[in-house]
C-alpha cells in the first residue's frame, strides 16, 4: 500500500508566523454540513437538559457557550466522527484562537 500524502500544511515554526488553514467544503449536504447537524443537535439538547441554561439560569453566556461547544465536542468525538491530531497537536508552538486574521485586523 502507498502512504497517502498528508494534506494538512506543516505547522508554524514560531510563534506568530502565519498559520495555514485548511478548505473546508462548506456547501448543504457536505461532511462538514451533516457533522455540524449532528454537533448542533446535541448542543441544543444540552442546552435544553438538565445542565443547561434553562433549568440553570445563574449561567454566564460564557458558560453557556462553553457547555453547548463541549457537549458538541464530546459527542462528536465519542461517536468516532473526530479524530483529534494528537501529533499535531503536540507539535504546535501556539494556535491561532481567531479563524481569518488577527481578531480587529
Amino acid at each position: 500500500m502507498t502512504e497517502q500524502p498528508n494534506p494538512k500544511p506543516p505547522l508554524p515554526q514560531r510563534f506568530g508566523e502565519p498559520f495555514p488553514r485548511i478548505t473546508v467544503d462548506e456547501s448543504d449536504g457536505s461532511p462538514f454540513d451533516r457533522i455540524l447537524r449532528i454537533g448542533v443537535f446535541a448542543a441544543d439538547s444540552w442546552a435544553l437538559g438538565p445542565d443547561g441554561p434553562i433549568r440553570n439560569p445563574h449561567q454566564t453566556k460564557a458558560d453557556i457557550c462553553r457547555g453547548q461547544v463541549r457537549e458538541a465536542l464530546l459527542h462528536l468525538l465519542e461517536l468516532g466522527l473526530v479524530d483529534i491530531d494528537v501529533d499535531r497537536l503536540n507539535d504546535g508552538n501556539s494556535y491561532p484562537a481567531f479563524r481569518g486574521k488577527v481578531f480587529g485586523g
